[in-house]
């Protein structure tokens, strides 16, 4: 009897034995089905995110195209459009008085300065402004250029002028 118990125990063991090892076989099967969800889980997130950031990406790309066309368009049509050309300041006008000692400049353009210089050189901004009439002593070639601020300066005019003595 004591064998027969033995084997019953045995057999008991066995049976325990064998059913937790099924139970241990079942818990591992269902942890690793839940690992490969959760690793398929993560994986389509991180697909999506990829995604959603190419998409991104290729809208930032084809903003900055757009751009980029944009400028060169706009630098085109600088190129192509003229620019307007200022009018140029009416010539001034040298007279000399009937005295004879003395010249007066006249210019079409009330806002326009007449700079002048008696020693035949160019004038230009830093030459001597007509004030009123210049008093001459000798042979002097006068010459005379207009300038006004909303206009191109008048071109330069030349007159030589001899004093009778």
């Amino acid at each position: 009897m004591r064998t027969m118990i033995r084997t019953l125990a045995v057999v008991g063991t066995l049976a325990v034995g064998s059913g937790l090892a099924r139970a241990q076989d079942d818990a591992s099967m269902q942890a690793m089905q839940i690992a490969q969800q959760d690793n398929a889980m993560a994986m389509q997130a991180a697909q999506q995110a990829a995604q959603t950031a190419n998409d991104m990406a290729q809208q930032a790309m084809q903003t900055m195209q757009q751009m980029q066309q944009q400028a060169a368009m706009d630098s085109s049509m600088a190129v192509a459009t003229p620019l307007p050309v200022a009018p140029a300041t009416p010539k001034p006008v040298i007279s000399k008085l009937k005295s004879g000692v003395s010249v007066v400049l006249y210019d079409a353009d009330p806002k326009a300065i007449v700079f002048y210089t008696t020693d035949g050189s160019l004038p230009t901004l830093r030459s001597r402004r007509y004030a009123g009439p210049i008093m001459l002593s000798s042979k002097v070639k006068v010459r005379a250029m207009a300038f006004d601020v909303a206009e191109m300066p008048s071109g330069v005019v030349s007159k030589t002028i001899r004093v009778k003595s």
